[in-house]
């Protein structure tokens, strides 16, 4: 049997170091080219209640891709273009509905809703629906002259509607919507601009309208819908921070769910890495 030397084992010993070297060197740039730029801001999986990309362009169904399958239902809105690939159009008459879900329900700790709309035409009223679930618990809404968002706590509207509100809507114009709470703070985003904050409480658990549906551009009463374009709509049972807000409002869900699964992998990867 042949035995090494030590000439032979440095030469082994120096070729693992620099095939190491190497590929470590190609996980940090490809880490630092790609994914830097995203802010270090994730998502977590498991909070998320529901996203909708819209990217069908045909049929009644808009799929939830989140593990939760809380696909949505087109009655009556149309297919067009989107903010990123597909969309969903409403006239004033029609909306989506996402059913009620032990997930759908899962807010009471801290929730997110957040999607981009583009309005078709100023709305009528004081505001007009854009997403809500069972009756302002929570919702987003647009005005003639800016967006309100809205929970129900302690049995009462909360803020009041002539309250926190901001923004400017404009016709023909996509804006990223984001309403956020953490049991403290309700805090309304426009464009990735923080423009309402007001201190409420844990919102309560209310179901008597369809059941707690979450509906969008519609409520079972006529006259406060909305009429425009809804895309890419995300729900979570967590606050998203502003910086991950930013990054999906930049990027588009798509997009950036698929850097953090590659952060993600790389993150596995680099600690094999360091094995060997």
């Amino acid at each position: 049997m042949h035995k090494r030397d030590a000439s032979e084992e440095m030469t082994i010993m120096t070729t693992r170091q620099c095939f190491t070297s190497i590929v470590a060197s190609t996980v940090i740039l490809f880490t630092t080219g790609i994914l830097v730029n995203s802010s270090d801001a994730k998502i977590d999986p498991g909070t998320t209640i529901g996203i909708w990309l819209f990217d069908e362009g045909k049929g009644e169904i808009a799929k939830d891709i989140s593990k939760n399958g809380n696909h949505a239902k087109l009655v009556g809105a149309k297919w067009t273009q989107g903010k990123h690939g597909k969309a969903v159009e409403f006239d004033g008459t029609n909306h989506v509905e996402i059913a009620a879900s032990k997930s759908t329900d899962d807010y009471l700790n801290g929730f997110t809703y957040c999607l981009w709309i583009k309005p078709l035409s100023a709305a009528g009223k004081d505001h007009v629906r854009i997403i809500e679930r069972n009756w302002h618990n929570p919702g987003i809404y647009i005005g003639p002259k800016d967006f309100f968002g809205s929970i129900v706590s302690g049995g009462a509207l909360q803020p009041a509607v002539g309250q926190s509100r901001g923004g400017k809507p404009e016709v023909g114009k996509w804006t990223f919507i984001a309403l956020t709470h953490d049991k403290n703070l309700l805090l309304l985003y426009v464009d990735n601009e923080l423009v309402a904050k007001t201190k409420i409480g844990k919102p309560d658990l209310n179901n008597e309208h369809d059941g707690g549906s979450i509906w969008l551009a519609s409520w079972k009463a006529p006259g406060w819908s909305f009429a425009g374009v809804i895309d890419e709509v995300g729900i979570f049972n967590t606050e998203l921070s502003a910086d991950t807000l930013k990054d999906i409002s930049a990027q588009g869900f798509e997009k950036h769910m698929s850097a953090v699964s590659i952060d993600n992998r790389l993150t596995t990867k680099w600690g094999l890495l360091k094995t060997l």
